[in-house]
């Protein structure tokens, strides 16, 4: 065999090009369960972190943390064009859905639980273009379905340092406690504004948290679609303020 031919040196690249590629999408394949449990580990933490129900640097172990999911929240489908609960329907029934428009109309809520099982904080999903990506969170509401538990932005390719800090612990520590209703009940959101919050102004006191430095299209990008994802909610949400 003359393996300086041409056509032995393409039939040994196109063969070692099969091997490694089959190798690969095995070891792909074998691999996805263990990466979808992670990426569903992160998320449940996400939203025990705006929830209050852990701190962002939580050491524990998994498994425990896991548990603590089970036992503190719950997740309910909402049926954002009726603004409430789709009986019969699961989050699983969310994650499978297809059509554009029924993902838009289905959205699921994580309810957090307190120590006697009552239902004392509401995790709506939020996300929205930044600079450079769709920032994706959740935003905790407290039982009054007004104030703000706390938030988290866990995905998103913003600029480190810049657009990136929105997911620094600190600056999402400026949410707590801001109000999402002006004081005539009607929704405002929480905006980001550019530069500091003046403590003076009761509406950025009440409603505004500080500007990311150097990232002023990311900063309204992030007022932007929590207002958009609160709207969406805004039924839903009236029914909770109900007596």
């Amino acid at each position: 065999m003359n393996t300086s031919s041409n056509g032995y040196v393409m039939s040994f690249a196109v063969g070692v090009c099969v091997v490694i590629s089959t190798m690969l999408a095995v070891t792909a394949n074998n691999l996805k369960p263990i990466q979808d449990a992670a990426a569903e580990f992160d998320r449940q933490k996400n939203v025990m972190v705006a929830a209050g129900l852990v701190a962002p640097d939580d050491k524990r172990q998994r498994a425990e943390l896991e548990k603590l999911y089970k036992d503190r929240v719950d997740e309910v489908v909402v049926d954002l064009s009726e603004g409430k609960v789709a009986a019969g329907k699961s989050p699983a029934d969310v994650a499978s859905m297809k059509k554009p428009e029924d993902r838009l109309r289905y959205r699921v809520v994580a309810i957090g639980k307190d120590t006697n099982g009552k239902a004392d904080t509401y995790v709506l999903p939020i996300s929205g273009k930044g600079l450079w990506s769709t920032i994706y969170g959740y935003l905790a509401l407290e039982h009054d379905a007004t104030h703000v538990r706390g938030v988290t932005f866990y995905k998103h390719g913003e600029t480190p340092g810049l657009g990136g800090e929105c997911e620094n612990p600190v600056w999402c520590a400026q949410w707590k406690g801001k109000s999402i209703l002006d004081e005539e009940h009607k929704l405002v959101g929480v905006g980001v504004k550019k530069g500091k919050v003046d403590p003076a102004v009761p509406m950025e006191k009440a409603h505004k948290v500080d500007g990311l430095s150097g990232a002023t299209i990311t900063s309204n990008g992030i007022t932007k679609f929590v207002k958009a994802d609160l709207t969406a909610f805004e039924k839903y949400l009236t029914g909770l303020r109900q007596p």
